[in-house]
C-alpha cells in the first residue's frame, strides 16, 4: 500500500478526560502538543568529546482552541456535567488536571491508525476572545510530564456502578514501564498502579480485564488505557446541539449593569499560577499546586464620549466628574464585567443566552488611544480583576 500523502484536519480528533467525564471535543480549531526534554551535556577533564547527555523530567505542553459556543469544554475540565451545570456558575479556579487523547484516523478505513495520550495535565492558562467581526473563541494551555504515542487505540471506560472491582471493555496492552493502564481517576482523584492484590488507598491493580481499586467508588471511575479493539472504531465528530459558531453580533457586553455600545473586542485572560511538585526517585512530576489565579484583559471601543471612562474610573456613566485620570487614585470598588453569548439561531426579541462569562470586579490599569486618517478613533482599556474571580454560567447569570 502506498504511503499516505498527509493527515488532514478532518482525520484528527481530540478527546479531553476531566475529573468526572470525557468529551470528544467539538468545534476545535487548533491543537498543539509538544515535548521538551531538558538536557545537560556532561564533559570531563582529558576528554575532547562529551561524556554523555543527562536528561531531566520532560515538559509536556498542550494548547487547543475552540469556537466558544457553550460550556461543554469548560464543564469537562472543571469536573461538571454540562447537562446538569450548576446554576450558580463555576469559577475558573476549578480548572483542574486532565488527560488529553489525540486520535488519528486511517486513510482507508473508519478506524484509528494511531493515537497519543498525555497524562495528568494541569490547566495553566485560558483566554476568551470576542470581537465584532469574528467568531468567539476559548483557548486553553495545560502542562504535564507524560506523553506517549501508540500504534493502536486509546480506550476510555467509565464506570458508575460497582464499588472497588470493575471489568474493562478491552484487554489492556502492557506499557513499557510495566503498568497496564495509563490513568485511573476515581471520584476525581488519580490512582497509582501496583501489583495484583496489593492495592490500598490511592492505588489500583489490574489482572486481565479486571480493575481493583483500594478505594470505594462513590460517583464514577474513569479508566484510560492502550488496547487493540476489533472492528472500526472511528466516529466523525458531530454535535448538533450547539451553534456552529457565535460571532460578535450575538455577544453583548455589560459593564456595571450598563449595556456598552460600540464595543469592538473584549479579551479575558487568566492563569492559575500552577507550580510543579517533584520528588526524588520519581521520573515524572507528581502533580501541580495552583496558587491564587490572576485574571485580566482588554476592552476595545470606538470613541464617542466620556461615559465609558467615567464608568471604569468612577463606577458611573454620569458621576459629575469633568476630569479623568486612570490610576491616579485607588478605586473604592471595581465594576463588574458580563459577557453574554446568544444563540445565533434564535429569532425571538429577547434572545436565548447560551453562556455568560462574569468577572465580578474589574479595575482599569491602563489604556491606549488611536486615531488614524480615514479610520474611526478607538480606545483600548486594559483591566484586571480585583479579586481573581471569573465565573462561567450556562445560560444567563
Amino acid at each position: 500500500m502506498a504511503k499516505r500523502l498527509a493527515i488532514p484536519s478532518k482525520e484528527i480528533a481530540l478527546s479531553v478526560v476531566g475529573p468526572t467525564d470525557s468529551f470528544i471535543a467539538s468545534r476545535i480549531q487548533r491543537v498543539n502538543i509538544t515535548t521538551d526534554i531538558p538536557t545537560t551535556d556532561v564533559d570531563e577533564l582529558g576528554n575532547p568529546q562529551h561524556a554523555g547527555v543527562v536528561k531531566d523530567t520532560p515538559n509536556i505542553t498542550l494548547t487547543f482552541s475552540a469556537f466558544d459556543v457553550g460550556v461543554k469544554v469548560f464543564a469537562v475540565m472543571t469536573g461538571q456535567d454540562a447537562s446538569a451545570y450548576p446554576a450558580g456558575g463555576v469559577d475558573i479556579e476549578n480548572l483542574s488536571e486532565i488527560d488529553a487523547v489525540l486520535y488519528v484516523k486511517s486513510a482507508t478505513d473508519s478506524d484509528f491508525i494511531k493515537s497519543a495520550h498525555a497524562k495528568r495535565l494541569q490547566v495553566r492558562d485560558f483566554a476568551f476572545n470576542y470581537s465584532v467581526d469574528g467568531e468567539s473563541t476559548e483557548d486553553y494551555t495545560a502542562i504535564g510530564s507524560e506523553k506517549r504515542w501508540f500504534k493502536n487505540d486509546v480506550v476510555i471506560d467509565k464506570f458508575t456502578s460497582g464499588t472497588d472491582s470493575f471489568s474493562l471493555s478491552e484487554t489492556p496492552i502492557q506499557l513499557k514501564n510495566g503498568d497496564y493502564l495509563l490513568s485511573v481517576i476515581l471520584d476525581g482523584e488519580y490512582l497509582t498502579e501496583v501489583g495484583d492484590g496489593l492495592e490500598t488507598t490511592g492505588e489500583y491493580s489490574v489482572s486481565g480485564t479486571t480493575l481493583s481499586t483500594g478505594d470505594t467508588r462513590t460517583e464514577q471511575v474513569l479508566v484510560v488505557y492502550h488496547a487493540n479493539p476489533a472492528g472500526n472504531n472511528w466516529s466523525d465528530v458531530s454535535d448538533g446541539t450547539m451553534p456552529a459558531a457565535i460571532r460578535g453580533r450575538d455577544v453583548k457586553i455589560v459593564i456595571g449593569a450598563n449595556n456598552i455600545l460600540r464595543v469592538q473586542a473584549v479579551t479575558v485572560n487568566g492563569t492559575l499560577n500552577s507550580e510543579p511538585v517533584r520528588e526524588m526517585g520519581n521520573r515524572v512530576i507528581v502533580g501541580y499546586q495552583s496558587q491564587n489565579p490572576t485574571v485580566d484583559g482588554t476592552i476595545t471601543v470606538l470613541d464617542t464620549d466620556t461615559e465609558l471612562i467615567d464608568l471604569l474610573t468612577n463606577g458611573s456613566v454620569d458621576s459629575g466628574d469633568t476630569e479623568f485620570e486612570i490610576g491616579s487614585t485607588c478605586s473604592v470598588s471595581g465594576v463588574d464585567l458580563e459577557i453574554k453569548l446568544y444563540d445565533p439561531c434564535d429569532t425571538t426579541v429577547s434572545g436565548i443566552v447560551l453562556k455568560t462569562v462574569y468577572v465580578p470586579s474589574i479595575e482599569v490599569i491602563g489604556d491606549s488611544y488611536t486615531a488614524n486618517v480615514n479610520n474611526n478613533a478607538s480606545q483600548v482599556f486594559n483591566w484586571k480583576s480585583t479579586d481573581a474571580q471569573c465565573i462561567v454560567y450556562s445560560g444567563s447569570r
